[in-house]
């Protein structure tokens, strides 16, 4: 690496770590900017004070910097980043696990917890857990079984949400093509965060949140978690009040089938409905079209839904 000071090495060494992604988004949530042109002007700032100009390795200063006011918070964020990787030199190795269409996978951490991975998805975990708390990242859906540990509450970053618990049962789902976030809490208690957003959302056992990412609205409501699990456990399918293109998304990760709904306002619609009886794509949709309010083609291999 030439001249490259140790600061500059860390950021080149450790560009797709996930300890990175999580530090990174720390500091961004504690000096976030909405004025653009700071944004920009503080990436040119950092990049030129921290001596990083390869093309190749220029991306993971662009995740430090956006929403970063630099030019107010570079000495600070610098110091803050050093510090914060210098008090992880017990250094842990994160695992990453996932998974393809159709495929589900159960993973055991370090603390004895199990996480169902669901179609599609991914997670990131240490080796071993150290201090006061228990971290994983989750792009996906999963069903977590958290041990019980009074002393180190267990978090999971999931998109633009953070769910902290202390020993419980229940679902996330936080997919990046996906408009809303879902929490579905079956045991124990969770208290969910939402970037952007002041205070937080506790859930009790039967409720399930919704956050819709664009407009930043929570819906907050109760389930059967009961039959819920029941579904779980059946390797079922349940949607609650879903939106009919989040549905094909579902469907589209399950049994690995391009689903296009050509009419926009069919893709807004919601249901409700769970399936556990192995059905397939098409018995669902044929379900769902109880109104034979649109039509099912089938085309090279492609699902077209219109009205």
């Amino acid at each position: 690496m030439g001249n490259d000071t140790p600061f500059q090495q860390f950021l080149l060494e450790n560009e797709h770590s996930p300890e990175t992604d999580i530090i990174l988004k720390k500091m961004l949530e504690d000096s976030a900017s909405d004025d653009a042109m700071l944004t920009e002007e503080g990436f040119r700032t950092f990049a030129e004070r921290s001596g990083i100009t390869r093309n190749s390795k220029i991306r993971i200063l662009r995740r430090l910097t956006v929403g970063i006011a630099a030019s107010l918070f570079l000495p600070l964020l610098l110091f803050s980043f050093w510090a914060l990787h210098r008090a992880s030199e017990a250094r842990v190795e994160w695992v990453q696990v996932g998974t393809k269409y159709s495929e589900s996978r159960t993973v055991s951490l370090p603390d004895g917890s199990t996480i169902l991975l669901k179609p599609c998805s991914r997670l990131y975990y240490p080796d071993h857990f150290s201090g006061r708390e228990r971290k994983v990242m989750l792009t996906g859906e999963a069903f977590l079984d958290v041990a019980k540990d009074p002393g180190r509450k267990f978090i999971v970053s999931a998109g633009d949400m953070d769910v902290t618990v202390h020993g419980t049962r229940f679902n996330v789902c936080s997919f990046l093509d996906k408009e809303e976030d879902e929490v579905a809490l079956l045991e124990g208690s969770v208290e969910v965060r939402m970037q952007g957003q002041q205070g937080s959302v506790t859930l009790a056992p039967g409720e399930l949140l919704k956050y819709d990412k664009q407009s930043g609205s929570v819906e907050r409501r109760r389930f059967a978690a009961n039959y819920y699990e029941e579904v779980l456990q059946a390797g079922g399918l349940q949607f609650n009040n879903e939106k009919l293109c989040d549905i094909a998304a579902v469907l589209t990760r399950h049994f690995g089938v391009k689903i296009i709904i050509e009419d926009s306002s069919l893709s807004a619609e919601r249901y409700f409905a769970s399936f556990i009886n192995g059905e397939g794509v098409d018995a669902i949709l044929s379900a769902l079209n109880t109104g034979n309010h649109f039509h099912i083609n089938h085309k090279n291999d492609i699902i077209y839904i219109t009205r």
